[in-house]
């Protein structure tokens, strides 16, 4: 059966009403995340399907994310059903969406439902919607003993022994009440009160009023509640994310911010009356396994390749579930909330101050690369995950501007592109790069040694691995190693082994001696003198990040062969110093400084690390002074930093980075950040010193453009347009920028250069124009224009396409179902004299569609708006005259552009705007067909994404595998010069262009009567000169 999605908001709606369809669009989106993780993890029979017309493969963070959250709310439920009792018991869902989870349990777990009745309670028409779909679903409707649907002016709209659903504004307490009478009855009874991301979208007084209200429904009633919180305040770069998605869908969170805390939580369920409450992150659930096993959480890795630990940490960290009950009875084990370390006599912020340097418009944007040492004044960033893919490039840092080569070498462009391999120094010339992953399943165990300036391919290591740790020694027969230990293999196996590279010897096994550490990736691991160190934190094989503390010393047997001895000294340094529940970490940086280890970000166990605790020091002098008997262990061992004294700018988001240690006094932080869950991503756009609070040196690190490559065959003899089109040639991505200020587009528009604006709001139209909303808003009947093509590749030169005129609601119909076709639109009222106004054209839809006001020039210059669908078809390569910004809405579309520049290369006929070349020849995630002497630039937009092309720019496109939907906006950036009269398109080529080709014709009939060899001599040194003034600089 079709799904039923809710329908569009009715023009005459009030505020209400319209904040309520916004609310009940959030369940839109998370329906089709959840019927993803149905689809991967989840046994038959599944449920979302029936609400879910057209599933959507997520990310693997967002499944997990999910499947988490998912998870949380089943087993609390399934744990209330399982206590014995011989009352009946009521599930009441607050706020149920699409939620199947009363089918899922009537069909897999009919025993534990049998004294159980379900009741789902949403707005009337979402509760509507859902009835219609069960009553033509034979597939649910059937598992519903005695049912009956009732009409939409009921408040029950479906009735049935086990299941109800309830039609009801949740601050509508008196009609909800006055209905649940009718379902539960008023006599002694279980209650079970659950809202998963509900509540949060009510305003704080009727929220409260809702859980005062559940507490005395029953003797007997407990409370689920899943929601976010801000575990470590708004400015955490996570939550900053987060709310900011929330407020750009007009559906912003209110009990956050009144209850930002789980304290704060839990203290509001004990003023509304109920006798116990406890709130749990959902990363302190997913480590517990009283609530989750280690069999289960492995389980999950048979079904999705998963790397994402960091951000799967972070949203996890900002999600709680709170269980409540009316009972009075003592907390339960766990329950006691602990105090944190008192920060007076553990802390050492104010003798450290983290200076930020973020420039605008930074470019150095990549997380989980390598540093690259190169000398005090510069160093390189390499590898790692870029904005759009892996990349294969270094970013060069120097803290002089006037610097303007590094003084070393970084890594060849043709080492492949990889993240999270390391690179370790050996002197100060020398260094080892060692393994990373591209996928998780395409794992590296190529090494690469800089040698003299020179990199060559070295040992491949004896299992390629990824996210291990690696250190330097300096061993006494062999002199500069390498030591490598953990890391996680190509078919996800995690690892235990040691291993020692030397150049002369290549790898060799460390057998380990005395205790054994479980096997873990991403663990910390520092050499403190030549050949000793310390190992702590990483992430098992059942995902557990550990809080375990590790001392070792490699030697040499007289056979030659190496061996590693560990000592575990987690109790000992758990008993002296409250800050050891920190120092288990995964994703941390280590770097040595006089002073001790300084141990920097990453994610611990159990919950987010607090800004006061994300940078530690640990005094390893005296940790081994105290492993010898030569001091006690104490509170002093370990201290924490935070973001140093008197932080002031913006906080980084410590993940994914890389740091080094450039003076005895300065450590050097940069690169990093992560996908914020569904959220969007968040970059450290700029670098972080952390320096002695007394040093008044100021932090001006940053990217330098990368040098140019010069062959050595190019001479100043070359003809210049040759070594333009030479030194063009090859792809480039297009940058992601953030636009806070409309004075910073129009710096944008100087420098007509395509980026790409993300972070703005475009309005709601990214979560609501789905396809049934468009057909409910627009009209099923809406005649509209559309180009039905014969092929998948649209070639307006050779015209296989044709123009169709259809019914709007026929046209989604074929589209979605994959008929290669695609909308354009045009005036409604006047399509051969009026250009596309969306505004105008599509009334029904200019509320949800907007410019951010950051882009005021665009739409002060407004020139044509038109609203773009388009099923599995590829545009032509084209240009426009006019500037336009082209905001992708819904799907994700693959946008290749060109350099006006390039427009020779590109078989243009004369007089048009359109190329005969087929682009996407080899489909449209296949690689884009190679033309000589361009430098094509790409970039996959993703909904929300403000795509600027500049006037000229050759660009074509390709929707990704889904129905794109996007609105595209032309604008006048030119004062003067523009065709005369009417251009309805946006199109028409400039009046100096026009006249031009007039006075080409004239020019070469003034060689008519001349020999052919003698016109063309002249006529091709005319055309040189012309080509020399077009290539001016």
């Amino acid at each position: 059966m079709a799904p039923v999605k809710i329908p569009a908001m009715a023009t005459a709606s009030t505020k209400a009403e319209k904040e309520a369809d916004l609310v009940m669009g959030t369940n839109n989106s998370s329906i089709v995340s959840k019927r993803s993780v149905e689809l991967l993890y989840y046994p038959q029979p599944h449920f979302f399907r029936y609400f879910v017309k057209k599933p959507q493969r997520r990310a693997p963070l967002i499944n997990r994310g999910y499947w988490l959250r998912m998870y949380a709310m089943t087993e609390t439920v399934r744990r209330f059903l399982e206590e014995p009792s011989d009352n009946p018991k009521s599930v009441l869902n607050l706020g149920c969406g699409f939620d199947p989870l009363p089918f899922q349990l009537l069909s897999t777990e009919e025993s534990l439902c049998k004294n159980a009745t379900f009741v789902d309670i949403d707005y009337e028409k979402l509760m509507i919607n859902k009835r219609n779909a069960i009553e033509k679903t034979t597939e649910i409707s059937s598992l519903l003993k005695d049912v009956e649907f009732l009409s939409d002016e009921n408040a029950v709209l479906i009735r049935s022994k086990h299941y109800v659903g309830v039609g009801c504004d949740l601050k509508n307490l008196k009609k909800l009440g006055e209905t649940l009478k009718t379902i539960i009855g008023e006599g002694q009874c279980s209650i079970l009160c659950t809202a998963e991301v509900s509540l949060t979208y009510m305003d704080v007084e009727s929220a409260d009023a809702v859980i005062k209200w559940t507490s005395s429904l029953s003797q007997d009633v407990r409370f689920a509640l899943l929601e976010q919180f801000f575990p470590d305040g708004p400015d955490h770069p996570f939550a900053a994310t987060m709310m900011k998605h929330f407020n750009k869908l007009r559906a912003p969170l209110h009990s956050i911010h009144h209850y930002p805390s789980l304290h704060d939580q839990e203290r509001r369920f004990l003023d509304a009356g109920w006798g116990r409450a406890h709130a749990r992150n959902l990363w302190d659930l997913w480590s517990d396994n009283s609530f989750l096993s280690s069999f289960r959480r492995m389980s999950l890795d048979t079904y999705e390749v998963f790397d994402e630990w960091e951000e799967f940490a972070l949203f996890a960290s900002h999600y709680f579930l709170l269980t409540a009950s009316t009972g009075k009875e003592p907390p339960r084990n766990g329950e006691q909330r602990q105090a944190g370390p008192q920060d007076s006599e553990l802390a050492l912020s104010s003798a450290f101050r983290l200076i930020p340097y973020c420039p605008p418009r930074f470019k150095g944007q990549r997380r989980y690369g390598a540093l690259i040492p190169d000398n005090d004044r510069r160093l390189g960033h390499h590898g790692g995950q870029g904005a759009q893919s892996r990349l294969s490039t270094s970013d060069i840092y120097t803290h002089s501007p006037g610097i303007k080569e590094s003084g070393r070498s970084m890594p060849p462009k043709d080492i492949p592109a990889r993240i999270c391999h390391s690179v370790t120094s050996l002197n100060e010339e020398d260094c080892l790069l060692v393994g990373g992953r591209a996928a998780p399943t395409t794992v590296f165990g190529d090494c690469w040694l800089r040698k003299n300036g020179t990199w060559k391919k070295t040992h491949d290591l004896p299992t390629p691995l990824y996210r291990h740790s690696s250190t330097r020694l300096t061993l006494e027969a062999l002199g500069d190693c390498v030591l490598v230990y953990g890391g996680k293999s190509a078919k996800s196996d995690v690892l235990g082994e040691w291993t020692l590279w030397n150049s002369e010897i290549g790898w060799q096994t460390v057998e380990q001696v005395g205790h054994r550490p479980a096997p873990r990736f991403g663990a910390c691991m520092a050499c403190v003198d030549s050949s000793s160190g310390v190992l702590f934190g990483g992430i098992t094989q059942d995902g557990i990040v550990l809080d375990d503390f590790w001392t070792w010393k490699v030697s040499q047997r007289d056979d030659g062969s190496f061996f590693v001895e560990l000592s575990d000294h987690t109790e000992d340094l758990r008993a002296a110093s409250p800050l050891s529940k920190f120092i288990g970490r995964f994703g941390a940086t280590v770097n040595v400084i006089p002073r001790g280890l300084l141990i920097i970000g990453g994610i611990c166990a159990r919950e987010i690390i607090p800004s006061q605790y994300e940078i530690l020091l640990l005094n390893v002098s005296d940790i081994f002074r105290a492993i010898n008997y030569e001091k006690s262990w104490d509170n002093k061992l370990l201290s924490s930093i935070g973001l140093g004294v008197e932080f002031n700018g913006p906080r980084p988001l410590l993940a994914g980075h890389v740091s080094c240690t450039l003076t005895e006094s300065q450590t050097l932080i940069l690169g990093g950040g992560a996908v914020c869950f569904s959220f969007g991503t968040c970059w450290n756009e700029g670098t972080w010193l952390l320096q002695s609070a007394d040093s008044d040196s100021q932090n001006t690190w940053s990217v330098m453009p990368e040098a140019e490559d010069k062959s050595p065959d190019e001479t100043q003899e070359t003809p210049k347009r040759l070594r333009r089109a030479k030194a063009m040639n090859g792809d480039r991505s297009i940058p992601r920028i953030s636009v806070e200020t409309s004075s910073e587009f129009e710096r944008i528009l100087e420098a007509s250069r395509p980026v790409v604006i993300q972070g703005t709001d475009v309005g709601p139209c990214t979560e609501l124009w789905t396809k049934d909303y468009l057909t409910n808003t627009v009209g099923s009947d809406r005649k509209v224009v559309v180009h039905e093509a014969q092929t998948e590749n649209m070639n307006f030169q050779t015209k296989n396409f044709s123009y169709v005129t259809k019914g709007f609601g026929c046209f989604l119909d074929e589209v979605h179902a994959g008929g290669r076709q695609y909308l354009r639109s045009i005036s409604s009222e006047k399509p051969t004299k009026m250009p596309a106004n969306l505004a105008i054209d599509f009334p029904q839809l200019k509320d949800d569609f907007r410019l951010p006001a950051e882009l005021s020039f665009v739409t002060e210059n407004m020139h044509s708006s038109p609203l773009r669908i388009s099923g599995p078809v590829t545009m032509w390569l084209h240009y426009d005259v006019m500037a336009n910004v082209y905001c992708q809405v819904r799907g994700r579309k693959r946008m290749v552009l060109y350099p006006p520049s390039e427009v020779q290369y590109l078989q243009l006929p004369p007089g048009a705007s359109s190329s005969t070349i087929d682009i996407f020849q080899n489909g449209p995630d296949g690689p884009i067909v190679s033309i000589p002497y361009t430098s094509p630039h790409e970039v996959l937009l993703q909904p929300g994404d403000i795509l600027f092309i500049p006037p000229l720019w050759l660009h074509t496109a390709a929707p990704m595998g889904e129905v794109s939907i996007a609105v595209n906006v032309f604008f006048r950036n030119l004062t003067q010069g523009y065709a005369p009269g009417r251009d309805v398109y946006g199109n028409r080529d400039l009046q100096a262009y026009e006249k031009g080709r007039n006075d080409v014709i004239k020019i070469a009939r003034a060689f008519d009567g001349l020999p052919p060899d003698m016109a063309q001599f002249y006529l091709l040194r005319l055309a040189d000169e012309l080509r020399e003034k077009a290539e001016r600089d």
